[in-house]
């Protein structure tokens, strides 16, 4: 099992990963999209379980070490850009049940891969960045328009301010940027009993069954997420 977060994320982050999988690849690129979601894996990557469609102009080191460690991965085929529409064609999420988007954003092998999954449809470009699932189709978000179509939708949810959430260049990041899964362990950039939902984000997440790691004694830091791969 390897680990894909941002290689801006603390020495004390990357340090504590390193205690649950083989390697942790350090992500970043240049010239390709804006500096705050440069180091984002998930402004590049699409994962729904094994499945990962990787943007066709993601970084080469990263291709060559799924390569290397015989990670099956495909290539989407819009380019991740500078702008907010072409910068969010892999940051979307999936459930077993559903289809978590912004309509027209994702990239076509998305579209095509979750065709037979109950499509939800946001306002918000950046999905993955926005919002994390749980098991049993709950989500974590901090994003109000996010909770408001979930309800309608019916889908248990939990709201956690991003007031504190740090990210660079930005006065605040997103809940789902800061988080990861592997098996039923939730992993966080940073520790989540530094903001005042803290503790009810973990109530939250361990009455659902599921264990929570806290990487880093900071705040926590919107890194584009952790993606564990295999």
């Amino acid at each position: 099992m390897y680990a894909i977060i941002d290689k801006r994320c603390s020495k004390e982050i990357k340090n504590n990963l390193n205690n649950y999988v083989e390697a942790v690849f350090e992500f970043s690129s240049n010239d390709i999209t804006y500096n705050s979601i440069s180091g984002h894996p998930d402004i590049f990557m699409f994962q729904d379980g094994k499945k990962l469609i990787l943007a066709p102009n993601s970084p080469k080191e990263l291709q060559q070490f799924f390569d290397v460690k015989n990670i099956r991965y495909s290539l989407g085929i819009k380019k991740v850009g500078f702008l907010l529409e072409n910068s969010a064609h892999y940051n979307c999420v999936t459930t077993k049940k559903y289809f978590f988007h912004k309509n027209g954003i994702p990239d076509a092998s998305i579209q095509e891969y979750c065709s037979k999954k109950r499509s939800v449809k946001f306002s918000q470009s950046y999905v993955r960045c926005s919002m994390f699932p749980l098991g049993n189709e709950k989500i974590i978000t901090s994003d109000v328009g996010i909770v408001n179509s979930l309800k309608k939708n019916m889908i248990a949810n939990f709201y956690f301010d991003p007031s504190e959430i740090t990210i660079n260049d930005h006065k605040n990041g997103f809940i789902g940027g800061t988080m990861g899964r592997l098996n039923d362990t939730i992993f966080f950039l940073g520790d989540i009993f530094k903001h005042k939902d803290g503790e009810a984000l973990h109530k939250f997440i361990t009455s659902n069954g599921e264990e929570v790691v806290c990487l880093g004694n900071d705040y926590l830091y919107d890194g584009g997420g952790i993606f564990f791969v295999e």
